[in-house]
C-alpha cells in the first residue's frame, strides 16, 4: 500500500521523533501519522508503519538548526510541545518545524494559524499543570524516603524535577508519574529521570508500593531492572539536552 511509507513510528524519545522528521524531509513526504512504537501493536498496524531508528547526531543537528534558522524561542517550543498531551502532537510539531524552516522565527507569533494556536494553548496548559502539581505535591515518608505519585495530563516531571531536587525538605526521593511511566529518583547526590514503560514492572499505586518496587534497586547502587540506555546528549545550551533516560 502506498500510504504505508507515510506512517511512521519511533522509540518515544524526542531524538527519535526528530529522526522521523529528518526521514520525512529527505523523502519529501508529509507524514500521515506518527506514533511511538509502544502504541503501534498488532500486525495490521505494524505493517502500516515504518519504524525509524533514532539518530542522535542528526536529531541534534536539526535541533541546532532550529536555533540558527529560527530562534531559541522555537527551540523551546519544540521541547515544550513534545511534553504536552496534544492528541496529534507529532504531526503538529512537524508542521511547526517545517514552517520554521520556511519562515523563521515569526511563525511563533502567528496567532492566526490554527496549528500554532493549538500548540501555544497546549504549552500554556503544560505550564499551568506543572505549577499546580509542583505547588500541591504531597510527598509521603516511606522509611526515610520521600515518595510522590502523580497522574498528570502532560509530562510535567522534566519541568518540575529541579524544584523537588533543590528543595531542602527532601533528601532521598522517588516521584512517579503513573500515566506516562516516568520515575524521578534521587539518593544522596545522585539523581536521574527514567522512562520505565518498557520494563516488566507490576502496576504500582500509592507510596508504599512505589517504595517497595523501586527503592531496593536504588539503595544497592543499581538502576531499575533491565538496565538503562541514555537518551539526550547534553551538547550544551545550543544543543539538545537530555530530558530523561530510557530504562
Amino acid at each position: 500500500m502506498q500510504h504505508s511509507i507515510h506512517s511512521f513510528t519511533y522509540d518515544g524519545t524526542l531524538e527519535g521523533l526528530l529522526s522521523v522528521y529528518i526521514r520525512c524531509i529527505s523523502m519529501k513526504v508529509k507524514p500521515l501519522d506518527i506514533k511511538p512504537d509502544l502504541m503501534v501493536t498488532g500486525k495490521p498496524f505494524e505493517e502500516r508503519y515504518m519504524f525509524v531508528r533514532t539518530n542522535p547526531g542528526l536529531a541534534d543537528r536539526l535541533y541546532r538548526y532550529m536555533g540558527e534558522c529560527a530562534s531559541v524561542q522555537i527551540q523551546q517550543m519544540i521541547l515544550d510541545c513534545f511534553l504536552t498531551s496534544l492528541p496529534n502532537m507529532e504531526i503538529d510539531l512537524y508542521d511547526l518545524i517545517c514552517r520554521a524552516i520556511r519562515f523563521g522565527a515569526r511563525v511563533a507569533e502567528d496567532y492566526e494559524d490554527v496549528t500554532m494556536h493549538r500548540i501555544q494553548m497546549a504549552i500554556r496548559d503544560l505550564y499551568r499543570e506543572s505549577q499546580t502539581i509542583a505547588g500541591s505535591a504531597d510527598f509521603k515518608d516511606e522509611q526515610g524516603v520521600s515518595v510522590l505519585e502523580i497522574n498528570p495530563r502532560n509530562r510535567v516531571l522534566p519541568l518540575i524535577r529541579h524544584k523537588f531536587l533543590n528543595d531542602p525538605k527532601y533528601d532521598d526521593l522517588l516521584a512517579y508519574d503513573r500515566r506516562h511511566g516516568l520515575l524521578l529518583l534521587r539518593t544522596g547526590s545522585e539523581d536521574e529521570l527514567l522512562d520505565i514503560r518498557r520494563l516488566p514492572i507490576p502496576s504500582v499505586r500509592g507510596s508504599h508500593e512505589i517504595y517497595d518496587v523501586f527503592w531496593p534497586y536504588v539503595k544497592t547502587g543499581r538502576s531499575v531492572p533491565c538496565g538503562s540506555v541514555r537518551r539526550g546528549f547534553g551538547h550544551g545550551s545550543d544543543g539538545l539536552d537530555p530530558l530523561w533516560r530510557i530504562a
